[in-house]
Parts: structure tokens; C-alpha cells; sequence
């Protein structure tokens, strides 16, 4: 019986890091993406920028494929469209994603972020290429 060798985690990187994004373990064995927010996230009118919130779900989102992908294989986002619900001026997000379908190249995925009152304030669905590495 082959056993599978269990995925090298390459962290988040710099732009996580950046942004302030860090992970948290969930009881179900998934993830979920905090992000404080910092002056340095919001737009000219004073609310979180689009981008730093479309950011948090990506990462959220390529975390839910990620986890179900055999060694050697790893993913990137193809796209993802993104709902704004609601504005953000402050707090922390938290972004939780899970995977709708999979194909052998192909995960489609929806992720979602909350404000600290648990208010949705981001709906996004995408899909992901995975690719074996060479």
C-alpha cells in the first residue's frame, strides 16, 4: 500500500504579511482568514478598500482547494467575482471558504467575509487552475 506524503505548507507570504492577514484553525479541520483593519486597508472615503477584502477571500478560497490537493499538486485563482454587501470603516474581517465542485484541474469555490458582528459583507465565487508541479 502507497502512502501519501503529506503537503509542504509554503505559508501565505508577503503579501499576507503585508496586509496583516494571519489563518486560523477551524474545529473542522478548515481555516479561517483574520485581518485587522489597519488605517493603511481603507480608501479615500475612510471604508476598507475593495481590494484588501477581495484579497482575504482569495486567500481563504485557495486555502479550502488547497487542502484537498495530493502532493505535487498546487493551485492558482483563474478568477473570482466578488459581492460587496456591506461597507467596512473598522474591526476585524474573517473570511471562510468552501469548495463547490472539483475536477481533476479545475475547483470552483465560494468564499465569504464577515465583519466582527458576524455580517456578511463580502459574497465571492471562483475558480482556481490546479496544476501538477514539475
Amino acid at each position: 500500500m502507497k502512502m501519501k506524503k503529506k503537503r509542504k505548507d509554503r505559508g501565505m507570504g508577503p503579501l499576507a504579511r503585508l496586509l496583516g492577514v494571519r489563518r486560523k484553525r477551524t474545529g473542522k479541520g478548515g481555516w479561517q482568514f483574520l485581518l485587522g483593519v489597519r488605517p493603511d486597508h481603507m480608501n479615500p472615503y475612510g471604508l476598507v478598500h475593495g481590494g484588501v477584502v477581495y484579497s482575504l477571500a482569495d486567500y481563504a478560497m485557495g486555502a479550502a482547494l488547497a487542502r484537498g490537493l495530493d502532493p505535487g499538486e498546487r493551485c492558482a485563482t483563474l478568477e473570482i467575482k466578488i459581492n460587496y454587501l456591506a461597507p467596512v470603516s473598522g474591526g476585524t474581517l474573517r473570511a471562510e471558504a468552501r469548495v463547490v465542485e472539483r475536477t481533476r484541474r479545475i475547483g470552483v469555490l465560494e468564499g465569504r467575509v464577515y465583519d466582527d458582528q458576524d455580517r456578511l459583507v463580502a459574497l465571492a465565487t471562483g475558480s482556481f487552475y490546479i496544476q501538477v508541479e514539475r
